[in-house]
């Protein structure tokens, strides 16, 4: 008799042990949950990185179009030779940065002008501004660990011959046009090193799914193909 009570209590501890993980699990889903439902509901337009721009900024319009819907207080500077073979316009407003105007360097001085490329459609747009998010409240700052619970599993890779960029991509639900970047070469000079833990072989490519409990998501660029920028 008494190894048929012990039996029965041990098989309603295990109930109660799968119920009390499935209670906590069904917790953190709904939890992740709202936490995407309230970045929907609360990121202004104005604020928002999507797969078309960033804030007024959208693929496909021109420097002068975003001019006329800008608020009297930008600043719009141009910045020569930004990035390697890249051009840049800074969007400020009252002296902060909200982000960068890309633009592939031309082989000619006009180029240098704001007047010159006034009517160039945008294609590209950068930010290092927090204040900027995705619709999922994703944004420069971002843990890696916290973006891979939005988009899935995070791989990073850099090309020591191509753009001085560490780039993030997540699973099968990176957004189209969006970019994330967890570091640029030119940072490591100063000892912030790299995001991914890579294997140490000499090589011009590099790729890993480990990355540093740290890292975070430094910069976000917007970007499309010039025949597929429609505004």
């Amino acid at each position: 008799m008494k190894r048929i009570i012990l039996l029965a209590t041990l098989i309603f501890s295990a109930c109660q042990g799968k119920t009390f993980i499935s209670q906590s699990q069904t917790a953190e889903l709904a939890t992740s949950t709202q936490s995407q439902t309230a970045a929907l509901q609360t990121v202004a337009p104005e604020m928002l990185i999507s797969t078309r721009g960033i804030g007024k900024a959208k693929l496909g319009m021109t420097l002068k179009s975003l001019k006329q819907v800008s608020s009297g207080d930008t600043d719009f500077e141009l910045m020569p030779s930004f990035l390697e073979g890249v051009d840049a316009i800074a969007v400020s407003q009252k002296g902060l940065i909200q982000y960068y105007i890309l633009y592939d360097i031309e082989d000619n001085s006009e180029s240098d002008s704001m007047a010159a490329i006034e009517d160039r459609t945008i294609t590209a747009l950068m930010t290092s501004n927090d204040n900027y998010q995705t619709e999922h409240g994703v944004k420069v700052g971002t843990p890696i660990k916290e973006a891979e619970d939005i988009y899935g599993n995070a791989v990073l890779a850099y090309n020591t011959e191509g753009a001085s960029r560490e780039y993030i991509t997540f699973g099968n639900k990176n957004p189209d046009n969006i970019k994330f970047i967890a570091s640029y070469f030119k940072l490591i000079s100063d000892g912030l090193g790299f995001s991914g833990i890579y294997p140490e072989y000499p090589g011009v490519s590099y790729v890993t799914d480990k990355y540093h409990d740290d890292a975070a998501i430094a910069v976000i660029e917007v970007a499309c193909n010039s025949d597929d920028c429609i505004n």
